[in-house]
């Protein structure tokens, strides 16, 4: 038996990762590292390092693949293309973390799953800001920034402010250290929004979701702006099908719209990936609607997740569809 194979499997009989619970950065980690293996024998995964941060920490992606580089289906024909997906830019959103890591193991564990994989590559960073999400855990459960001090009494930049497209403290943002929408000094001042950046354009990715909290929408360039880009129709009909598929299933309502449609927003990942190349590029805001805020309690992980997966199938579906 493959050595990285035997170890994985290992640390999946040794290692039950619970679902229904916000873990720690220690057990996500060991999660993370059962995915050096192979799945069926069709299903290719394997973790990544794409970079480090402020305190040291590794930033994981989780990469999973199939041999197939076309599929039959909607995107028959067509050449196989990859999706970028994040949580936890902002560490206070716990949702975000556990709904990867969901969809991670919906990927590797159901049929369902296997359909997106031949369908497209899937690169998926569970944790984006550990610093943070560490910091959330331990000290400051709405810690919103990373752990990158400006001084000694102001810690950390907001990293969805900190993307080279659009970025103005003024929009959306702050010029303060102390605030929690701090954007840096400059873009790309920060190791994960670097880090992140190089990958996007290193790959050729036609899909990117960054996973928040909360609001229950789907959102879509631009932010830094109030002007649309140049296929809007496009990136709202996707956006409308996930965000009624997302409803449909649990019958908490999520909406849809262009991000400055709420507040126009400097610096934001979702801008960047487009700016980047990356045709489908969205935000996706999960419960609730401002009743427990950050504050989701654990109860409401697995619905949320579920719907969540149903909005990104049809989400997936439609971009196969429409790309190009």
């Amino acid at each position: 038996m493959n050595q990285i194979f035997f170890v994985a499997f290992l640390l999946q009989i040794c290692f039950a990762f619970d679902f229904n619970k916000y873990n720690t950065l220690d057990k996500i980690e060991k999660y993370l590292a059962t995915f050096n293996s192979n799945y069926q024998g069709k299903v290719t995964s394997n973790v990544e390092i794409i970079g480090k941060t402020f305190e040291k920490r590794n930033i994981y992606m989780v990469k999973i693949v199939t041999r197939q580089k076309t599929q039959c289906g909607s995107c028959k024909g067509k050449s196989k293309k990859a999706i970028l997906v994040d949580g936890g830019i902002h560490p206070r959103d716990f949702i975000s973390h556990a709904f990867v890591l969901y969809f991670l193991n919906f990927l590797k564990t159901t049929q369902a799953g296997f359909y997106l994989v031949k369908k497209f590559d899937w690169y998926l960073i569970p944790v984006l800001n550990p610093d943070g999400y560490v910091y959330a855990n331990n000290l400051e459960r709405l810690w919103r920034k990373n752990r990158n001090p400006f001084n000694e009494t102001c810690i950390g930049t907001d990293l969805n402010r900190n993307y080279g497209i659009g970025w103005n403290p003024e929009n959306g943002g702050s010029s303060n250290p102390c605030n929690e929408l701090y954007s840096g000094p400059a873009p790309f001042s920060e190791l994960e929004s670097q880090a992140e950046s190089r990958l996007m354009l290193k790959r050729a990715f036609i899909g990117y979701l960054s996973i928040q909290s909360f609001g229950q929408l789907w959102i879509y360039p631009w932010g830094f702006t109030t002007d649309p880009v140049p296929d809007k129709s496009t990136l709202d009909k996707c956006a409308k099908t996930a965000a009624l598929a997302a409803t449909a299933r649990h019958e908490v309502v999520y909406n849809w719209r262009q991000t400055s449609q709420r507040a126009t927003l400097g610096g934001i990942s979702s801008d960047y990936a487009k700016a980047a190349g990356i045709k489908f590029p969205f935000e996706v805001l999960l419960r609730d609607n401002g009743t427990f805020g950050h504050l989701l309690p654990e109860n409401q992980i697995i619905p949320t997740c579920e719907e969540t997966t149903d909005a990104v199938i049809a989400w997936a579906d439609c971009v196969c569809v429409e790309m190009v």
